[in-house]
């Protein structure tokens, strides 16, 4: 059997002069949002119930930038975020959420990071240089990475439930940020910078220890702004980020990256 699902991530969409055409962007009955949709909440429900008129069902996931503004909260933000989104038509927001289509479910969380995603000597100061950056305390610093370990203890249960249930016979991951640091490594705009660290979670993939009947397939991810599509160790690593407007890391034409799955 075969199914196919669109990929999106890191819209932006408040970097950008002209607004997306979502009536345009199908070519898969069912859409997957991997974060970064925009840091505002009004624009993010507004692209959701869009891309829900045109998509038979989408499954999205939340990045770092739609908590850009509560990261002192994150709790509070996360109980806003679903309330918010939670009453949109054929929109699933799939954390704490499996969405199950023909056989092939798909399991989702933001990811986050560390500190130290590909070098773990240099944790204190990305931290220090995430703080500066974001212009944000320590406390926010350190609710970032609480939540970065919460998701791989969600992801890693999330998996290890759903070995035996009788419904899926393939599993479909679906993260914010980057959860292998060899597919940044080509990336040498970011060797040698703090940014680096912030790019991934390098602890998500432990989950794939659960997965003792072999349905992970596919694992898709935003939070890059470059394309990645490469198999490692039978996966399929892909992600398809728009990219911020007002940045050189985007993509001026851009459209749905349709993925098939057969099973």
């Amino acid at each position: 059997m075969q199914i196919s699902f669109d990929l999106i991530s890191d819209l932006h969409l408040e970097t950008w002069e002209q607004p997306l055409d979502f009536a345009m962007m199908p070519t898969s009955p069912i859409c997957v949002v991997a974060g970064d949709v925009t840091r505002d909440r009004f624009l993010l429900t507004d692209a959701l119930t869009q891309l829900g008129k045109n998509y038979q069902a989408v499954m999205y996931i939340d990045g770092n930038d739609e908590h850009r503004w509560t990261l002192d909260n994150l709790e509070t933000s996360y109980e806003d975020l679903k309330a918010e989104i939670g009453s949109i038509d054929n929109v699933i927001y799939l954390q704490d959420n499996v969405a199950v289509f023909e056989g092939v479910g798909f399991v989702g969380t933001n990811g986050w990071w560390t500190y130290d995603f590909t070098e773990a000597d240099s944790y204190e100061d990305t931290k220090k240089w995430f703080m500066q950056q974001y212009k944000v305390g320590i406390q926010e610093c350190s609710n970032v990475e609480a939540m970065a370990l919460y998701d791989i203890k969600y992801l890693n249960k999330s998996i290890a439930n759903l070995q035996k249930h009788p419904d899926i016979n393939e599993l479909v991951i679906v993260t914010h940020t980057v959860p292998i640091p060899d597919l940044v490594n080509h990336d040498i705009e970011l060797d040698g910078t703090y940014r680096k660290n912030c790019v991934g979670n390098k602890r998500l993939p432990s989950c794939l220890q659960q997965d003792t009947e072999g349905k992970i397939g596919t694992w898709v991810f935003g939070h890059y702004h470059g394309p990645i599509d490469k198999e490692i160790d039978g996966i399929r690593y892909v992600n398809n980020c728009r990219g911020r407007g007002d940045t050189q890391w985007r993509q001026p034409v851009y459209y749905p990256k349709r993925i098939e799955i057969d099973y």
